[in-house]
């Protein structure tokens, strides 16, 4: 499951008040690196610089968006030396809107950048560093694969239109159509254009294999052929249909989700007769799916609509529960009741990360394999540490999954194995 992250409030000097550049002034600068958040980077007289659509090698010029007092914010309206990786941006908002960092970047470049993210990560950690992350799973859609849209409504001038806010200027923006979304969203985001007074914000979710779609907040729009303000929607995953609750998270590429389950599936390597736990198991997509191929799944999640779908998604299935609460607390209670062996633990955090007593649980109770499905690489590493750190597992895998095309975001799944164990399970 993943959750929003916002950026931490800088406390620090000022770096940039020597600097004479203020917003919409222009200035040639030599792009030198890449950051975390998939900006450019450089300096201006020691002051750092984050610049949106470039790339490291590159020479642009740039005007400045926002200074802040850490950094100054820019982006590219002109690039006086191109890097070969660069390409046309298809979406006339690139840069206006700010969802997109990399439209700019060819897809195979947008794979190693996510690759070295996650590297990057798991080498500040001595006891994962010796670990290769592997090439980045490519996902078979880049544009139109998001399932889920969610819009803001414009206020004074821009009231009743729909559209993004720029993330540094905060500018709103009214968006006619968006890229990575479903076609279906798109089309009914056509339908609302421009009519959506006295509303705020606006959420969109399709089953991208179903004609299933949730539209939120409930609004009396007749006429238009739009139902709003239903409390569930479908989607197909691997030939199995999940219900999703308005509150409950959902994977946004299910393309990629079902590419994922495949990875999954192919790393444990199952036997048939394993114990699974599916921690932060949402609305129970990987329980659901790998229940064939094991003896026993143990869902936990703390979203009580997720238990809810969970438990009507897994109907017919008799290897399959669900516990609802705090993953921390469930791995406890298992632990201190003796709820018996567990083979493997498959571990899907939110964005933050697991909870600092998931992994001393987890390695109380030893289970052969820990599989963790991560989309912030420096949370995993961190998480991972917790894991290894000790001697108590081995991390052997780090694959990053690509959920995310043309965007800095990446997804990644990590093995680790009980010291003393083989990848398969068996004793050294």
């Amino acid at each position: 499951m993943a959750k929003r992250k916002r950026r931490l409030r800088y406390s620090g000097p000022d770096l940039t008040g020597h600097v004479e550049l203020n917003p919409g002034d222009k200035f040639e600068i030599s792009l030198v690196g890449i950051n975390d958040a998939g900006e450019s980077t450089a300096e201006i007289d020691g002051a750092p610089v984050e610049i949106t659509g470039g790339l490291p090698g590159e020479v642009v010029i740039a005007e400045v968006q926002k200074r802040f007092p850490e950094r100054i914010a820019a982006r590219v309206v002109q690039v006086l030396e191109p890097a070969p990786e660069r390409v046309e941006p298809e979406c006339r908002y690139f840069l206006a809107c700010s969802g997109c960092q990399w439209q700019h970047v060819s897809y195979g470049h947008q794979l190693e950048l996510k690759r070295d993210r996650v590297q990057r990560e798991i080498d500040k950690y001595k006891c994962l560093s010796p670990v290769k992350v592997d090439r980045t799973v490519e996902s078979a859609k880049r544009l139109e694969y998001r399932n889920h849209g969610r819009f803001t409504i414009g206020k004074r001038d821009s009231a009743g239109q729909v559209g993004y806010v720029n993330a540094v200027t905060r500018q709103f923006l009214r968006i006619e159509e968006c890229l990575l979304m479903d076609k279906s969203i798109n089309e009914t985001l056509g339908l609302v254009q421009d009519r959506m007074h006295g509303q705020t914000q606006m959420s969109i979710r399709v089953g991208s294999n179903t004609d299933s779609m949730l539209v939120q907040p409930r609004m009396n729009m007749p006429g238009l052929g739009v139902v709003t303000g239903e409390q569930h929607y479908e989607e197909e995953v691997r030939g199995s249909r999940f219900r999703v609750a308005a509150s409950s998270f959902f994977q946004v590429n299910t393309g990629q989700l079902s590419r994922a389950v495949d990875e999954v599936r192919e790393l444990l390597e199952l036997s048939g007769d394993e114990v699974v736990i599916d921690a932060y198991c949402g609305v129970g997509v990987f329980a659901v799916l790998i229940a064939p191929y094991v003896e026993r799944v143990i869902g936990i999640e703390e979203s009580a609509s997720a238990i809810e779908d969970a438990k009507l998604n897994s109907r017919g299935i008799s290897n399959v529960e669900f516990v609802e609460g705090k993953t921390e607390d469930a791995l406890s209670e298992w632990r201190n009741t003796g709820g018996g062996d567990i083979d493997v633990v498959l571990l899907d955090p939110p964005r933050v990360g697991c909870h600092p007593d998931v992994p001393e649980s987890v390695k109380q109770l030893r289970p052969r394999k820990v599989l963790m499905v991560s989309c912030e690489p420096a949370a995993m590493a961190r998480d991972l540490n917790l894991l290894c750190a000790d001697g108590t597992y081995k991390l052997e895998i780090v694959r990053p999954i690509d959920m995310f095309p043309q965007t800095r975001h990446v997804e990644a799944i990590s093995l680790l194995t009980l010291e003393g164990q083989t990848v398969d399970g068996s004793g050294r």
